[in-house]
Parts: structure tokens; sequence; C-alpha cells
């Protein structure tokens, strides 16, 4: 998981969602093995050994970094580390304004198949370069709304549904923020905040739509 850097120290849950995003575009690539996200995350705000997450994690290479952003302007450091010797493959910093975060996305994700010599399939890039939206707002919103969902208690939960809420608004055709809502109501009602006929009606509704934006959508 990427490393919160900004002086506020306020942009966490910025840092899980770009950490998210890259897990997702990186898993397109048939020749990649990528962790999922709950094994990453278990690695979160803690100073362990490359080489000890390689073994934990069982793969060859980590992918590691840092963001800063401050008010409009965005600083995004990365490393693509070799687990045997821990030395760097590749690292760059990113100096950006907020809204080419997804060009940044796009170029840390084409960067890491390069170096590690991986020929992409026409697809395959496809994917991998496949946005879920080209509204920044949107974007940020979606990305509150997933880190109050993974806090689990049934205020952050109620809180999350309202970021997703305010994501569709800003982007009717964000089929994620959907699916966020869809995991919202379910675990409600698994957790016995909601009844199911309510849970269940909202949870499908949401689903439903983000299929229609996007039959392939897997969280969907």
């Amino acid at each position: 998981p990427f490393v919160d850097m900004s002086p506020q120290k306020d942009q966490e849950y910025f840092c899980d969602g770009m950490t998210e995003e890259l897990i997702n575009r990186l898993s397109n690539i048939k020749e990649l093995k990528v962790p999922a996200r709950t094994s990453v995350f278990t690695f979160k705000g803690k100073a362990e050994d490359i080489r000890e997450i390689g073994r934990k994690l069982n793969v060859e290479k980590v992918l590691e970094g840092s963001v800063r952003k401050e008010d409009s302007q965005l600083r995004i450091t990365v490393q693509l580390v070799n687990v045997s010797d821990s030395y760097h493959i590749w690292s760059e910093t990113f100096d950006r304004e907020l809204t080419k975060v997804f060009a940044i996305q796009d170029e840390i994700a084409l960067t890491v198949a390069d170096k590690l010599k991986l020929t992409l399939l026409s697809d395959e890039k496809a994917k991998l370069l496949k946005r879920p939206t080209e509204n920044l707002e949107a974007y940020n919103l979606c990305q509150l709304g997933r880190f109050f969902f993974y806090k689990g208690t049934e205020e952050e939960i109620n809180k999350s549904i309202r970021y997703f809420e305010q994501a569709i608004a800003k982007d009717p055709g964000y089929a994620l923020a959907y699916v966020g809502q869809a995991n919202c109501y379910s675990v409600l009602y698994a957790c016995g905040y909601l009844a199911l006929k309510e849970s269940y009606t909202k949870a499908k509704e949401g689903v439903i739509k983000a299929l229609e934006l996007d039959e392939e959508l897997g969280e969907a």
C-alpha cells in the first residue's frame, strides 16, 4: 500500500485508492500474478523487509510508493523492487497537477509491464488503460466511499453510501460507485443493521445498474 507523505497526513484514502487501482489494472495482465487487496493491505503501515514481504506474498517483485498531495499539486514516487536482492528495478517521481492522476496511473501500469519485459496483447493493454471514470471529483468521492466501507462500522458504512451517492451524482456512468453502494447494503444486512428486504432491493439495483454500464465488471 502506498504511504501518505502529505503535510496534513489526510490523504490515506487517496493512497489506498491508488494502491487498489494499480492492483486492479495489473491484474489484467495474464503473465502477472498479483496478490489480492486483502493480502496486500496486511502490510499497510508496517516497515517490513522487502524479502520478508515477498516471501509472505509469494512474489518476485514488489511495487511500493508514496503520495504527497497538497492543494492541486501531486507528487507520486514509485519503486519496483526485486525481492531476492532488494535492489530497485525502476524508480520514478511524478510531479504533476492533481488532474493528471489518471495519466500517472496509466504510465505506472505500462512502465511496470515494460520493466518486467511483458508482452501485452491488445485486449490486455485496453484493460490496463481502462479508466472507470474521467471525472476527478467522482473518482475522489468513490475513493472516500471505499475507504470508509473498509472501516466496517454502521456509521462509517452509512457515510460510505453517501460518498458513493455523491460520486454517482457527479458521474452517473461510474459503474464502480454503484457496486460500492451495493456492497454497503449487503454488509449492513449481514451485520444486522438493516432489514433484508430493504438491503437486498438496494443492493440488487446497484449491481444491475453497474452491469448495464459495464457487463465485464468483475466487482459487479
